[in-house]
């Protein structure tokens, strides 16, 4: 009953939060952001790519809602991956610029559809969303979905690959295929299987929690400043709360402090 309380009060202070965040950016208030060179060389990509008629892949991998036994990427790892290829989606469709979108999972490829479908929309170009490009290579099975992206890397004359979400060492065929054909790949992953692949095959990868940030580097939509404020914050914030009750713990048996929960 007690945890129930706490996870009700700590989402409503999230919403809160990512309202009041929101209000900031409509007026305007926003701070200085670092740079992620990776994110400039994708919308580079999306330009040129207007131009040329070559199309941007855009995947969040073999990604599956749910997965619980540490090997696969987490429900966070796939909602980011969806929210980027939304976000790239409406700057395609903004420069008319093609892409092609692929996926490992049943359920992403459903979410994956939904979301382009809705970016073209918004953009004001629904007439140029074409179905036959959101696709699914293979569910729950990883070398078969990596083998699938490497037959598209062989078979589409390709501007850039953009690659977010959750990956293992099925990483290892994808990087060593784009690099045989000088394909520009832009990627990124918190799992600390795949980290390595993919910093040592292409230079223009996200590392860790930076694919949380990349949907508000791509499109300057106001919800996604507006998110990635309020993760700021909450990241700010928990770190503070490890600093504290680490010094409490030390603390508490030199001068007779009580105990807290969970130290």
């Amino acid at each position: 009953m007690l945890f129930s309380s706490v996870t009700i009060i700590v989402l409503f202070i999230v919403v809160a939060m990512t309202f009041i965040h929101h209000a900031r950016v409509q007026a305007g208030k926003l701070p200085q952001r670092r740079p992620l060179p990776a994110l400039d060389r994708l919308r580079h990509a999306l330009g040129h790519g207007a131009e040329t008629g070559r199309p941007t892949h855009v995947s969040p991998g073999a990604s599956v809602l749910g997965a619980a036994d540490g090997s696969r990427a987490t429900t966070a790892e796939l909602l980011a991956g969806l929210l980027v290829a939304e976000r790239v989606a409406s700057e395609a469709a903004l420069k008319g610029s093609p892409i092609l979108v692929s996926s490992g999972d049943a359920v992403a490829h459903l979410a994956l559809r939904g979301g382009v479908r809705q970016a073209y929309q918004m953009a004001g170009q629904a007439q140029d969303y074409d179905p036959t490009r959101v696709q699914l290579l293979a569910h729950n099975d990883e070398l078969a979905y990596a083998t699938g992206v490497a037959t598209i890397y062989a078979r589409e004359e390709l501007e850039a690959s953009a690659m977010f979400g959750g990956f293992n060492q099925e990483f290892l065929l994808l990087g060593e295929e784009a690099a045989q054909r000088d394909l520009p790949h832009i990627v990124g992953t918190t799992n600390s299987l795949a980290l390595p692949l993919m910093v040592l095959s292409s230079p223009s990868t996200l590392v860790g929690e930076e694919i949380y940030a990349a949907e508000a580097y791509i499109a300057p939509a106001q919800m996604a400043q507006a998110r990635l404020l309020t993760q700021d914050l909450l990241r700010t914030t928990v770190i503070l709360l490890l600093v504290v009750g680490f010094g409490y713990s030390l603390l508490q048996p030199f001068l007779g402090l009580p105990s807290l929960l969970g130290l």
